[in-house]
């Protein structure tokens, strides 16, 4: 068991008020987000910036259910009829679940993937491979609620837009997996670079039940 994760029967209550074991990572030429830990929980300052947030688990764990607490600063500057698409590609919060499969790098993808892609497939247990990062995608309009999509810029990633979080303040969040997944990371995506965006994203609680 990771120092800080708090195991309970069939769940994982990830640690949101210590770094401990998560990852901060950039992307290249974006500016990164602010992410400090406090008593409140992970709190994610974004100011025109993106930057992924990643916990690797101890072992592959089946998840059906993710709950998570938080608060909303304010808004994104997006439109409806925009969010999600070129140029308006921004998220309050968008919840990955690393899903263990058979996808591998060989020595030449290493060589020219992005970092991103190379931390995406380190994550996977020696031996193993991955399958994708199945998002749950919280949007700020309801028009959106349902929508599902393989990431145009990548087939490694699929969404699921699965929550509302229209209103500042704080929210509770829970989702039920129409099919169980064998997750051995959580991947953070909290952003506003497309959108010129200036927010904060609190974490409070976040629960991976199987």
């Amino acid at each position: 068991m990771k120092l800080n994760t708090l195991v309970l029967a069939g769940a994982i209550a990830l640690p949101m008020q210590q770094e401990g074991n998560w990852q901060l990572l950039e992307y290249n030429r974006l500016d990164a987000n602010q992410v400090i830990f406090t008593d409140q929980g992970m709190t994610v300052t974004v100011d025109q910036s993106a930057s992924p947030i990643i916990y690797p688990l101890d072992n592959p764990q089946t998840v059906t259910r993710v709950t998570v607490t938080g608060n909303l600063s304010s808004l994104l500057n997006v439109p409806a009829e925009r969010q999600g698409l070129q140029g308006s590609d921004d998220f309050t919060l968008k919840i990955g679940l690393v899903v263990a499969g058979d996808k591998t790098l060989n020595g030449l993808q290493k060589l020219f993937s992005a970092k991103w892609i190379r931390k995406l497939f380190d994550l996977a247990p020696e031996g193993t491979g991955i399958d994708k990062i199945y998002f749950l995608n919280a949007v700020q309009y309801k028009s959106l609620l349902g929508q599902q999509r393989q990431h145009p810029l990548s087939d490694l990633i699929y969404e699921n837009n699965v929550w509302l979080l229209d209103k500042t303040g704080d929210f509770t969040l829970d989702y039920n997996l129409p099919n169980p997944q064998k997750v051995i990371a959580v991947w953070l995506s909290i952003d506003g670079d497309d959108t010129r965006s200036s927010y904060t994203t609190t974490i409070k609680s976040l629960l991976l039940e199987g």
